[in-house]
């Protein structure tokens, strides 16, 4: 791209454009695809910041998602080869394992978002949720990769965020007095990053009463520019792109409170709590979802109240190692696995 019309084309070509089946799932991401060396850079940085220009990448985004809403985005939805519904496809994507109709035309999707957020044949069978003797088993909101422990989350910044670290007052969206921080304050951080070909629904992690849920509008395409890549600002974009808060009052008070951060990455705008607040949720019951993208969900806990974890942020010692302790640590986390222990 030379010049502005260059840009501008691509977007529109983008725009136009739906998300084709490939194992390097950033094939699948048109817009990251053409917006990726931009924010790489300074400029790109103060361009995709800039409030005056996020509501139009709002506007895009959303008539994006309401396109991948209709019919005509189920073009690439059959078992053609190199398609959604191909035999490398199924085996890749495990499709026999979701609800879908291998004989109906597009398999039986009236769009691509309901592809995206299909439901499996048989949860308790493929999602498992793992035994809990005790009440106080924590498990996965979602399928992904821990990307990231901290056990010493902040109540604010006292200098500009980097990417390396939580601030609840921007993670959560709360005045710095907020009661709502406090459980939190110096508490513990789960990030679990999915990837757009995980399954991208979300269940909570205990069981008690939603006190609140709010989705908060942020930024798109944003990145800590030149020095960190995307997949390392996974934190900062937590605080800083559309994403949607819940908070969970878990029934056992040996678990405590539970925040939830539900974000969106790339041409993921669209975070959908099926909860409200005073629900009440059993673990491991379903709460909302994402539409297109990739995405990543922070979970905040009490630290006093975790005797321990049973995840590592350690790829080395998520193949098997357990530091010397014995025991076998998981990088890669499955929904409704445990996770976690209350004291």
């Amino acid at each position: 791209m030379k010049t502005p019309a260059d840009f501008f084309q691509q977007l529109d070509n983008a725009l136009y454009s739906l998300p084709k089946y490939d194992a390097n799932f950033m094939a699948a991401l048109p817009f990251y695809t053409v917006l990726q060396p931009f924010m790489e850079n300074g400029p790109g940085w103060a361009f995709f910041t800039n409030e005056g220009i996020r509501p139009y990448f709002s506007a895009i985004l959303k008539a994006y998602h309401d396109k991948l809403e209709t019919p005509a985005s189920l073009a690439y939805m059959n078992d053609s080869y190199g398609n959604w519904l191909s035999a490398d496809a199924r085996e890749y994507l495990s499709l026999d394992d979701y609800v879908y109709s291998p004989s109906a035309p597009h398999g039986g999707f009236k769009s691509w978002n309901e592809f995206f957020i299909r439901k499996f044949k048989n949860l308790d069978a493929s999602r498992p949720l793992a035994p809990d003797p005790s009440g106080k088993a924590i498990i996965s909101p979602v399928d992904g990769q821990v990307w990231k422990i901290s056990k010493q989350v902040q109540r604010e910044a006292t200098f500009d965020i980097k990417g390396e670290q939580y601030y609840l007052t921007d993670l959560l969206n709360e005045p710095a007095d907020s009661p709502l921080l406090r459980p939190f304050i110096d508490g513990l951080a789960v990030q679990i990053v999915l990837m757009p070909f995980n399954y991208h629904r979300w269940h909570s992690p205990v069981t008690g009463r939603i006190k609140k849920v709010r989705t908060v509008p942020g930024f798109f395409f944003a990145q800590p520019a030149p020095q960190q890549d995307y997949a390392s600002s996974f934190p900062f974009l937590s605080h800083v792109n559309t994403r949607t808060v819940l908070f969970i009052e878990s029934e056992n008070p040996a678990i405590g409170e539970v925040a939830m951060v539900f974000v969106g990455l790339t041409e993921v705008s669209s975070c959908v709590a099926t909860v409200k607040a005073g629900d009440l949720v059993q673990r491991g019951d379903e709460i909302g979802h994402f539409a297109f993208g990739g995405s990543t969900c922070c979970t905040l806990f009490d630290r006093s109240k975790i005797a321990s974890l049973s995840i590592t942020d350690s790829p080395e010692l998520g193949d098997g190692g357990g530091g010397g302790s014995g025991e076998k640590l998981g990088n890669v986390v499955m929904v409704r696995q445990n996770i976690g222990l209350a004291l």
